[in-house]
């Protein structure tokens, strides 16, 4: 008579979800594993932030543990997902973090495999470059969950956010340029969407120093630009707009641009336009200002691609792509 034989793979499957589990539950982030038809997530991560609350923030986790995932390309890990793994992670509606455990140090390796598919180049390798900088087991909290923008700045009432909003702007007196009036220009879909591309701060820059009447052009430098992304990141933490952060870091470190997004506003951002305009109507009645009409301060804007001669000519050439791809099916 025989016993049945336990597979190791088991062990090692388990040392890994347990190294997991430990190592989340030292940063103080909450751990839950899928219990049940894992199809490519064994768990995900909440955040929690450093005053304790949990914030309905996720991030995903597969893992892979023992010797066979650690194989070594220009000095880091590289890990070789199925192809149907690839699809279902580069879709995934949160970060899908990709993590690798070594049962022989104790250590795991981790990478945003979601971050890392949707930058990929139909040229580059299929592998997935695992930095071994990326240990798990030293990583803080806010480095697991940058796809999120998540910071040190407290989560802030409405009244915090404007006043911070309208408080900072560009040092740069050829930019003159401030987070009120970014927010306020991008407003868009009858203030239901926030919008931003590198088009609303250069005119907001450029009507100012017209107004100021200027000698001097929009100046746009390293500094201007981290102001900038400083911007998205703030709307981001303050739940202002549900921007999808993983995108804009891909335009900006894999791009080297500044992002572009239409993101619908949260309750919060919908509070934050009802506010601006509050305070809007008790400047005029107070006669601080003057009165405007029915032009407001918070009001959506119009978005619309910009038809150039080369944009002309390229709905001409997709026309006549359409015809001839037509004649031949």
């Amino acid at each position: 008579m025989s016993f049945p034989k336990y597979n190791q793979t088991n062990s090692q499957e388990r040392l890994g979800v347990n190294a997991v589990a430990e190592a989340i539950a030292k940063i103080g982030q909450i751990w839950r594993e899928t219990p049940m038809a894992d199809v490519g997530v064994d768990g995900q991560i909440e955040y929690v932030n450093p005053e304790g609350f949990a914030t309905g923030r996720m991030i995903a986790v597969q893992i892979k543990s023992g010797p066979s995932f650690f194989k070594e390309i220009y000095g880091d890990w590289v890990f070789y997902p199925e192809e149907k793994h690839r699809f279902y992670w580069e879709r995934f509606p949160l970060p899908v973090l990709i993590i690798i455990h070594n049962p022989d140090t104790n250590l795991s390796y981790w990478q945003d495999v979601r971050r890392a598919l949707r930058a990929a180049k139909p040229t580059d390798a299929k592998g997935i470059t695992i930095p071994k900088s990326n240990i798990l087991q030293s990583s803080s909290a806010k480095t697991l969950f940058e796809g999120f923008a998540v910071g040190d700045q407290d989560i802030m009432s409405v009244e915090d956010v404007l006043d911070y909003l309208i408080k900072t702007e560009s040092n740069n007196a050829s930019f003159p340029v401030s987070y009120f009036n970014l927010f306020c220009t991008g407003l868009t879909n009858v203030c239901r969407s926030l919008y931003f591309g590198m088009d609303v701060p250069l005119t907001v820059a450029e009507i100012e120093l017209s107004n100021q009447n200027s000698p001097f052009g929009v100046g746009v430098g390293a500094s201007e630009d981290n102001f900038l992304f400083e911007y998205i990141k703030f709307i981001v933490h303050q739940h202002i707009a549900d921007v999808d952060f993983s995108d804009c870091m891909i335009d900006r470190y894999e791009h080297d641009r500044q992002p572009s997004f239409m993101a619908p506003l949260t309750s919060r951002g919908k509070k934050l336009v009802r506010l601006i305009h509050e305070i809007e109507c008790r400047l005029k009645s107070d006669g601080k200002i003057k009165d405007t009409g029915t032009l407001r301060a918070a009001q959506a804007g119009f978005v619309r691609l910009q038809f150039t001669p080369n944009e002309i000519q390229r709905v001409e050439l997709t026309n006549l792509i359409q015809q001839e791809y037509l004649k031949s099916t």
